[in-house]
């Protein structure tokens, strides 16, 4: 019944949760512009997933794909239970625009970035979580 309950949860958590285009059907980069306090959730997808595929090998990527699957949802329970906007993309460019109009960009086509969280208030620069001390990252991104 627990896992039931947890299922469906989820599922409404992560329906919930505002959306945006991840992939443009020409193939150029997306650029996701981010003005309001949020966690952004980044799950690779397209070219992305694919080098990442690559990079950690065909016989490892299921596991680390479920993992990261895993883990992220949990986080997402967590921000959700803290009534933090939660918006999920698979867009490889991010901008961050601070109240004061400056703006912050991030390039997910690095190699350093696989599966993210960005925690933004909106003041300072984004907050990348570390999946798996969600808690940590909330406290200093200066949620309250």
């Amino acid at each position: 019944m627990r896992r039931l309950f947890l299922f469906i949860f989820t599922a409404f958590v992560l329906g919930s949760c505002g959306q945006s285009p991840s992939n443009n059907s020409n193939g150029a980069s997306d650029v996701l512009a981010i003005k309001d306090p949020c966690a952004v959730i980044f799950r690779p997808a397209g070219d992305k997933l694919q080098s990442l595929k690559s990079d950690f090998g065909e016989k490892n990527f299921p596991g680390i794909l479920a993992f990261n699957k895993t883990t992220i949802t949990a986080d997402s329970l967590f921000l959700a239970s803290k009534g933090i906007k939660i918006i999920t993309t698979s867009a490889t460019q991010l901008q961050f625009v601070r109240r004061n109009g400056e703006s912050s960009y991030i390039n997910l086509n690095h190699p350093k970035y696989a599966w993210e969280i960005f925690l933004f208030t909106g003041f300072g620069d984004p907050v990348k979580a570390d999946l798996g001390d969600i808690e940590t990252a909330f406290s200093e991104a200066g949620f309250k």
